[in-house]
């Protein structure tokens, strides 16, 4: 058997041991506790950016996906090389018009013509050699599909009083793509 004092001895060194080591495990879940809370936090604000991100979503507008038809015209002097093309968007609202190898006489212009059947024809201004786009007129809407587009010539500027007074050179029919 030890000596009183030995087993004092152990006993000292075994409280010490486990008081030193509950400081060091009380040290340890503190430092869990700080990480946990962190990942909280962290959670927290991966799940207020989600929510976030789906409420952006949900009321966005989103573009209309009408199919709105879109219709083409070549608009030449009978089967030569095509002098314009003519775009009628009707979803974006826009007359797109492309000149390709319309020639105006010296002093003259050249003035797009929309004719719709049993309606006086509209100017859809002059012709130039950059893509021009234009607003589509209300009556280029409906009845689309018997429209023809002309080319005259005229004045300097245009067609004065916005009627044509010059002979039409280019034509063509307004057909569905």
């Amino acid at each position: 058997m030890p000596a009183p004092k030995v087993w004092s001895a152990i006993e000292n060194r075994i409280l010490d041991a486990a008081k030193a080591n509950h400081e060091t495990g009380s040290a340890r879940i503190l430092r869990l506790e700080r990480g946990l809370r962190r990942w909280r936090w962290a959670t927290a604000a991966a799940g207020a950016l989600a929510a976030g991100l789906a409420v952006w979503i949900a009321a966005v507008p989103r573009p209309a996906t009408v199919d709105a038809p879109q219709y083409l015209a070549v608009v030449d002097r009978g089967g030569g090389l095509p002098a314009l093309i003519v775009r009628v968007d009707l979803a974006s609202g826009v007359v797109q018009v492309r000149s390709l190898a319309a020639e105006a006489p010296p002093d003259r212009s050249l003035e797009l013509w929309y004719i719709n059947d049993g309606e006086v024809p509209r100017s859809l201004g002059l012709v130039s050699d950059a893509i021009a786009s234009v607003p589509i007129p209300p009556s280029l809407r409906t009845g689309v599909d018997h429209a023809k587009f002309a080319v005259t010539v005229e004045p300097p500027g245009g067609a004065p009083g916005g009627k044509a007074t010059g002979p039409v050179i280019y034509s063509g029919q307004l057909i569905r793509e």
